[in-house]
């Protein structure tokens, strides 16, 4: 089923007045079906519509059925409405209802009853407080830009809430009170008007069984909605004193201050208060000051130290007198009754530069020996896994000897203009093969001329028109035209000529949908606003000047004695500490603009781009069109079940771009490494990259829980996962040239699919055309072999541009330094935060890394480099280390060979498992072997250590499993255990009894149950792979081999999937029991308790599940809040035991950041240098034995029923089982077996 379409017919003039009528055509397709016109199966298309765009004066839209004729437009008449106060027993509320006009028939109706009344007309108009405040309410009423006027009325849909609507949206006093009320008379649809009584009483009886959950939830709701909807006012009140509008600034505040009740239970509003008060203080404005504040007294609102600070900025720019004296001994005794000190001024709020003297001059009057006591540095971890580097002796630098200060400082200019500049332009690595004409360039820079100055001429008009409707609003609160004036016009021009180029550079067959594309135009605005906010606040200056100091420490922690002990967060806290008497505090931002007022200054500018971004025909030369055409234009492309418009570029532009900009490539800056060493984590909102926000955890943002959890967990807690991240964000890295040099030549002479370089689309080559006379079924193939056609050339263009964006990159950083910005997914996990180049990617992105500082070999450091080259190659697995060694001696002619001739030479490194980081290790052997004395080679190489099946490692030493253990090698052996191989021996036993035995898919499956087939899957069975998953995952490795038969691939999946299972359930019995008990406690928590699984790791992160369930379409908001019981249940398992191993590797990135080891890791697989393998495997070992001699699992037990049981004990519903019960059910840790895990620090193969 499609869903209805609604398009808008669009009409346009150019900027000359001359007419122009270009047509679309919308197709729809809907299913496959044999078409009779073709005799071939293809999509069912509809019949289009054509229709003609005429603009007389303006841009105007008019919208249209796209399966019905144009009907003729009716004017629709104005409804008047009235306020009415609906009370009952037990509530009174507001209610708005329409005015209905009295005739002279009417009248013997008022004499017969004289006491009727009105007021039943409100039942048919009630808005409810679900209704304003719910997000969908919000946005639908928000996001639509309305297009049938020139002027563009952001009014009439926007969601500009009106003095009426104020009153409603606030009054949440009685709300809270009355929800369950509320709720119930609107709890399955708040669409319909009415509700019978029997249907009411049917509700009531429905949400009787969990009324107090509901309860609750309603409450945690309406204090969400009152703290989103303040945030909106407040972005709001911020762009408007940006913009110069105190008064309407205040008049929105005192709009919104008419209609809250003295008993609101949210003091969120106190920051509506606080922004007015800083904008009255600047402006020495005391009086006005003081009227605020007596209104937050009024009001029972709580002042915090912040607003005190204000209130004594505006006095301490006062002259000294009797009076302000007296004022100020009231605010002290005032402030006291609210528990806030003089100190709390300081240390719990921020202020800019003048405000925070005016405020110590103004204490002083008081206090003449004043002086602040700010919050002291807290260094010490209160985790007892790290107690032995609590006092850490003071580090190495990770860039000593590769970068002087003065370069550094440079560095740190170059990131700092790329992050300003938000977005960064690279040369491709595409060799160009057309013949460029000159002149392209030239034509294109006086058509960018031209766009711009019909942008802005596009831009003053509409955005005047916008000023003037608005301001005739008088009831008006939120407002769209100051976001379009709170920058210079040249941002928003320039804003719009990058659309341009992005647009016309883009693929012709694909777009985002217009929603993305105003979403993304309006978060770059907002982001240049950020920085300008920045600026003119003094965090920018402020944040160079700290880093500056952070740079001389970070390369010359030696000269600066006084800050031993200390690592990245710490270094960065003392300076900021130091600082904190001067400027604005860095953890001054600006207020997040909402996502409605994001999407409509997108929308803004694109109706600009849609309606005012034109083609002269003097451009198009050779085209028989006299009046100019748009160069953009939108359309409906097929997405899956539904439609999405979509916006493209006119052919011509697109040849123009394509030409012009096939030099270069554009990517935003976070998308790049950093130039200069990241800034350290202090906080979850500070750390990253220099100035550009990086988010601290990679997470939705509807999903808001996680983050408010963060924000109440105590600092400290967070300690050892700030310290981790900024552990492996300050590693320097560099590219390897000799490998890129070589994967270049490759891609630019077409790729290679021996070598997994990937190729273009264009060696495809497309299904024959169809016989006329074919068959129903030679029909059927054909279309099958189109679609996969298609399907291949998109998975094809798809690795291709990822594969030219990480060698473009690549090259651009070719001869540089760079880093790494590190952030976290919700379990813990690490990862860093450019997506393209990271040695997180493939085995030819990780080819192409190397360590920005070299180390010499030393004596064992060779031996690592051979053993490394045979790991990667996995031609040894089941070998010990001894046989491994020898094989690489007997391979030195075939490892050098492929290092000195590596496409011409017997390219022993193409048989390779991983093939490119083989090659890279071959490379590195023959340089070292050349120099005189092998042990002092300075090696930049980064060797692997690898767990044996990590996750199954951490389920055997949770469950202290004899026989698991030893089949992931946590015991020592001679050679190490291959539990994919043991998995494989125990397949094939089986499939040769089924052969016997006339299977028939177990005969066709002899010679083909191999390692590489099962090994995907029994790696992430433990993470939670479904049997579904693991069929795609073993039918993808059966389609690889060449002689398997293709028609017996999923048949052959289905029987290993279901023997691999077996076989793992067969070998690791405590795994299964620890993954059953997991599964119990979170059926438990998420359907019986209706909350996320929640935990805590051992290193202290907080880690909630995000799994909620999708919103119902009848708009009931608390469906919105309960978790997935499905995902929930069965996540946690893997979830928890990824947890674990980010644990581990924390665990051992800090301990050998205290022994000055170079450390990074792609999760269970730890890099350093060949010189540092054997004390990082000793710290790895020491960690892991820490990590799980802790009660791992009696701490989750007391946890849960710590965290849930006080909520099941609130629980009101039938048939409730007993607490003993549930209590038994989460503390019913699996019993453990006999393995002593201290066998894991003798286990050579446990990493290897």
């Amino acid at each position: 089923m499609y869903k209805l379409l609604i398009t808008r017919v669009t009409e346009r003039i150019s900027p000359h007045g001359v007419f122009f009528i270009p047509k679309q055509v919308i197709m729809m397709q809907r299913s496959m079906r044999l078409c009779s016109f073709c005799n071939f199966y293809h999509g069912n298309i509809s019949k289009s519509i054509k229709y003609q765009q005429v603009r007389i004066y303006g841009t105007t839209t008019v919208d249209i059925l796209s399966h019905s004729p144009i009907k003729k437009g009716k004017k629709q008449r104005t409804k008047k409405y009235a306020e009415l106060l609906a009370v009952t027993n037990k509530t009174a509320s507001t209610k708005r209802t329409e005015i209905e006009k009295l005739t002279a028939s009417d009248l013997p109706m008022l004499v017969d009853n004289p006491d009727i009344t009105t007021d039943n007309s409100c039942e048919s108009k009630d808005v409810t407080l679900n209704q304003l405040f719910d997000s969908k309410y919000m946005n639908e009423n928000y996001h639509d830009f309305c297009d049938t006027e020139i002027y563009l009325n952001i009014e009439n849909n926007v969601d500009i809430v009106t003095e009426n609507e104020m009153k409603d949206n606030l009054n949440i006093g009685n709300a809270i009170k009355n929800n369950m009320l509320q709720k119930d008379s609107t709890f399955h649809s708040i669409k319909q008007t009415k509700l019978k009584d029997q249907k009411l009483e049917n509700v009531l009886k429905l949400s009787t069984g969990n009324a107090h959950k509901k309860m609750e939830i309603c409450k945690t709701e309406n204090e969400y909605r009152v703290k989103n909807y303040v945030e909106s006012l407040l972005a709001h009140i911020q762009v408007y004193l940006s913009c110069g509008l105190l008064n309407r600034a205040n008049r929105t505040l005192m709009k919104c201050r008419k209609y809250v009740t003295n008993n609101l239970e949210c003091n969120e509003i106190i920051k509506l208060y606080n922004i007015l008060l800083e904008a009255y203080a600047s402006r020495r404005q005391i009086g006005k000051v003081l009227e605020l504040y007596d209104m937050i007294k009024n009001d029972s609102l709580t002042p915090t130290s912040q607003t005190y600070g204000y209130i004594f900025d505006a006095l301490g720019n006062e002259t000294v007198n009797k009076k302000q004296i007296e004022l100020l001994k009231k605010l002290n005794v005032e402030m006291n009754n609210y528990n806030i000190s003089f100190d709390d001024i300081f240390s719990k709020s921020y202020f800019k530069i003048s405000q925070e003297k005016n405020i110590l001059k103004a204490i002083r009057i008081l206090i003449p020996d004043f002086e602040p006591a700010y919050a002291t540095l807290n260094r010490n971890y209160r985790c007892k896994l790290l107690k032995e580097i609590q006092m850490a002796s003071s580090c190495e630098s990770p860039a000593k000897e590769i970068l002087t200060i003065n370069q550094l400082k440079n560095l740190l200019e170059t990131q700092l203009q790329t992050e300003l500049k938000i977005e960064t332009q690279i040369p491709s690595i595409i060799v160009c093969k057309e013949d460029m004409n000159t002149n392209l360039e030239t034509k294109v820079m006086e058509l960018e001329n031209y766009w711009k100055d019909a942008a802005l001429a596009a831009f003053e008009r509409n955005l005047m028109c916008l000023k003037q409707k608005e301001c005739q609003s008088h009831n008006t609160l939120m407002i769209l035209y100051p976001f379009l004036e709170v920058l210079d016009r040249e941002y928003y021009i320039n804003a719009i000529l990058r659309e341009i180029r992005r647009l016309a550079a883009g693929s012709e067959t694909f777009s985002s949908s217009l929603k993305s594309l105003y979403i993304a135009l309006g978060k770059y605005i907002y982001k240049k606003y950020e920085i300008e906010i920045k600026k003119q606040t003094g965090v920018l200056d402020k944040i160079i000047n700290i880093y500056s100091k952070y740079l001389e420490w970070y390369l010359h922690p030696e000269k600066m004695p006084h800050l031993n002990n200390m690592n990245n967060r710490t270094v960065w806290e003392y300076f900021e500490y130091k600082e904190t008497k001067y400027g604005t505090p860095l953890n001054f931002t600006s207020v997040n603009w909402p996502i409605n007022v994001i999407i409509n200054i997108g929308k803004f500018l694109y109706h600009i781009i849609l309606n005012d971004i034109m083609l002269k025909p003097d451009i198009l030369k050779g085209q028989d069109l006299k009046y100019s055409i748009p160069a953009f234009y939108t359309l409906f492309r097929n997405k899956g079940n539904y439609l999405s418009e979509q916006i493209k570029p006119h052919p011509l532009v697109s040849k123009l771009y394509r030409k012009v900009h096939l030099k270069t490539l554009t990517f935003k800056s976070l998308l790049l490494p950093s130039y200069s060493p990241p800034s350290p984590w202090v906080s979850i909102h500070l750390g990253g990259y220099l100035i550009t926000k990086t988010d601290f955890i990679r997470i939705s943002s509807d999903f808001d829980r996680l983050w408010h959890k963060f924000e109440n967990t105590e600092p400290e807690q967070l300690f050892p996962i700030f310290d981790s991240l900024n552990q492996l964000s300050s590693i320097p890295w560099k590219i390897n040239t000799a490998i890129l040099d070589i994967v270049i030549k490759i891609f630019q002479d077409g790729g290679s699919v021996e070598l997994n370089v990937p190729q273009s689309v264009s060696v495809l080559i497309p299904p024959g055309p169809i016989n006329k006379n074919a068959t129903v079924e030679e029909k059927q193939k054909a279309a099958i072999a189109i679609a996969q056609y298609n399907q291949e050339k998109y998975d094809m263009y798809s690795l291709w541009c990822d594969t030219l964006y990480k060698l473009s990159i690549a090259n651009h950083f070719r001869d540089k330094i760079f880093w790494l910005p590190h952030n976290l997914d919700f379990r813990g996990r690490v990862y860093p935060v450019p997506p393209y180049l990271n040695h997180l990617s493939s085995d030819l992105g990780r080819s192409l890394l190397l360590f920005g500082k070299g180390k010499p070999l030393g004596p064992n450091g060779l031996d690592w480099l051979k053993l490394h080259v045979i790991n990667l190659t996995n031609f040894k697995k089941a070998g010990s280390v001894k046989e491994r060694l020898e094989y690489a001696n007997q391979n030195m002619d075939n490892i050098l060979d492929s290092a000195t001739k590596p496409l011409t030479g017997k390219m022993w490194w193409k048989q390779s498992e991983a093939p490119w980081q083989t090659l890279a290790g071959c490379m590195e052997i023959a340089n070292a072997l050349k120099t005189p004395n092998v042990e002092e080679y300075v090696s930049s190489f980064p060797v692997h250590q690898d767990g044996s099946c990590n996750g199954l490692q951490h389920y055997a030493a949770l469950g202290k499993d004899k026989i698991g253990a030893e089949s992931v090698n946590l015991h020592p052996f001679d050679t190490p255990k291959d539990v994919y191989s043991e998995v494989v021996s125990i397949i094939e036993t089986q499939r040769q009894i089924d052969a016997k035995n006339n299977v028939k898919i177990a005969q066709i499956l002899e010679g083909y149950v191999k390692r590489k087939v099962i090994k995907q899957t029994v790696m992430t069975t433990v993470y939670g792979v479904t049997k579904y998953g693991a069929k795609h995952q073993i039918a993808k490795q059966l389609k690889d081999m060449r002689n398997f038969p293709k028609e017996h691939v999923w048949s052959a999946s289905i029987y290993l999937t279901e023997s691999t299972f077996h076989s793992l359930r067969k070998m690791f019995k405590s795994a299964r029991e620890i993954q059953d008990w997991f599964t119990e406690c979170a059926q438990i928590i998420s359907s019986i308790c209706c909350e996320n699984v929640e935990w805590v790791t051992p290193l202290g992160l907080p880690i909630i599940q995000p799994y909620m369930k999708q919103k119902s379409l009848n708009n009931n908001i608390n469906d919105n809040r309960k978790p997935d019981r499905i995902k929930q249940r069965n996540a946690f398992a893997p979830n928890f035991i990824h947890s674990l191993d980010s644990t581990h590797m924390m665990l051992t990135g800090l301990h050998c950041n205290k022994n000055n080891i170079t450390f990074v890791s792609v999760h269970d697989c730890f890099w350093t240098h060949s010189c540092t393998i054997d004390a990082m495997n000793k710290i790895c070992r020491e960690q892991f034995v820490a990590l799980h001699s802790e009660p791992i699992l009696e701490d989750l037990a007391i946890f849960f029923v710590k965290r849930y049981l006080p909520i099941y004990k609130q629980l009101k519903c039938k048939n409730k089982p007993d607490i003993e019960t549930i209590r038994r059910c989460l503390t019913n840790v699996p019993s453990t077996g006999t393995f002593d895990i201290n066998n894991v620090l003798s286990s050579i193969y446990f990493f290897n």
